[in-house]
């Protein structure tokens, strides 16, 4: 027996060791768990993180042809609360033979609106605002086809009763005419009728 445990015993110890660190390993106190911290920390960053800045949108845009006697004819992008005279201006300004009385600076602008400035002659000067007629109540006076009645409409050459109706009816459907040139919109009115009918016409 004394003999055996003197063949083994240096296994014994082995194992003896082995079953030790094994129980130490076994009932070795845990570390304090770090989750709290570090999921503060994370909901920290989530508050401080910046916020993604509103998209800009460019519906407020709109564009406005502006022909005729200004020094840089051409298309411009503008604010819809704009008026006529801010236009005029980033086309830089009238030239010298503009009539600045055929064109209403105040009024608004809108998208795909078309401002023409004649030459001083070309047209008749319309009556100021808040004259007798403003339409066609005597002699050379231009027909203001936003306010024009019936009667009024077809002392126009070449208009009668039914095209005097779709000129009253073009303005209800769709608002005051913007320039002389949409008359052009109206069915039965072409390029040779607006020819005879511009210079006898306005808006207002």
């Amino acid at each position: 027996m004394v003999h055996l445990f003197e063949k083994y015993r240096a296994l014994l110890f082995i194992l003896a060791g082995t079953a030790a660190l094994l129980l130490f390993l076994l009932f070795k106190p845990s570390p304090p768990q770090q989750g709290t911290p570090m999921a503060i920390e994370a909901k920290e960053s989530a508050i401080e993180a910046p916020q993604p800045a509103d998209t800009v949108t460019t519906d407020d845009k709109i564009f406005v042809d502006i022909k005729g006697q200004v020094e840089r004819p051409g298309l411009y992008e503008m604010s819809p609360h704009e008026r006529v005279d801010g236009v005029v201006e980033m086309a830089g300004g009238f030239t010298k033979d503009a009539d600045r009385n055929a064109i209403n600076l105040a009024l608004k602008v809108s998208d795909e609106m078309m401002v023409y400035v004649p030459k001083k002659g070309e047209v008749e000067t319309p009556l100021p605002p808040g004259s007798p007629s403003g339409t066609n109540g005597g002699e050379g006076e231009l027909v203001n086809i936003n306010k024009a009645t019936s009667e009024e409409i077809q002392t126009l050459p070449g208009i009668g009763p039914s095209k005097a109706a779709a000129f009253i009816q073009y303005r209800e459907e769709n608002g005051p005419y913007r320039s002389v040139e949409d008359i052009k919109n109206i069915s039965g009115i072409g390029e040779k009728t607006f020819e005879r009918l511009k210079e006898l016409i306005t808006v207002q």
